[in-house]
Parts: structure tokens; C-alpha cells; sequence
């Protein structure tokens, strides 16, 4: 067994993410996720939120809070503040490896 940590995004898309055109809002999350990627984070899920416009949840995995620490750290060197409104949380859970047993 072993434990997973996630960073979890709850986050809205701000006034100057509507400035942005498609091209310029894909190739931002591209390098969001390439980012996360590249530092060990595995996405896991995410959802936009429907009843608040612009809003959204994200789950990344990874095996602990140095990696989480560092991705919001790039996050924020990409101006991901400037676009989006979020809140940063950390959750962790055990898990069994089933293919390893």
C-alpha cells in the first residue's frame, strides 16, 4: 500500500481568460498540463462546474507534497493567477497497488 497525494483546483475562469482566443485558451491549459505532467503529477479527473459559469474542479496525483508544492509554484510562473481564480488544496489516500499483489 501506499499513499497518493492530490492537489485539488476549484477554480473560475476570470474577465481576461474571455480576452483570450480559443487558440490562446487551449494553448495555456496545454502548457498547464504539460507542466503538471513534466513534474510528476497524473490528472485524474475533472469537471466544470455547471450551475457557476467558468468554474471548474481538477484532480492531479502524485506521490507527495514536493511535486504538488512545485507544480503550483509553476502554475503561478505561467501567470495562472492572471486567468483564473483558484484555491489550492491538498488531499491524500492509501492506495493498493492490485497489479503488484
Amino acid at each position: 500500500m501506499s499513499t497518493k497525494t492530490a492537489l485539488i483546483v476549484i477554480g473560475r475562469y476570470k474577465d481576461e481568460w474571455n480576452k483570450l482566443s480559443q487558440t490562446q485558451q487551449a494553448d495555456f491549459v496545454e502548457r498547464v498540463g504539460r507542466t503538471a505532467i513534466t513534474l510528476g503529477l497524473t490528472p485524474i479527473t475533472g469537471y466544470r462546474l455547471t450551475a457557476t459559469p467558468g468554474a471548474f474542479i481538477e484532480i492531479w496525483e502524485g506521490t507527495g507534497i514536493d511535486s504538488i508544492d512545485l507544480v503550483v509554484k509553476n502554475f503561478e510562473a505561467l501567470g495562472y493567477a492572471r486567468y483564473v481564480d483558484a484555491r489550492w488544496m491538498v488531499g491524500k489516500r492509501e492506495h493498493v497497488d492490485v497489479a503488484a499483489k
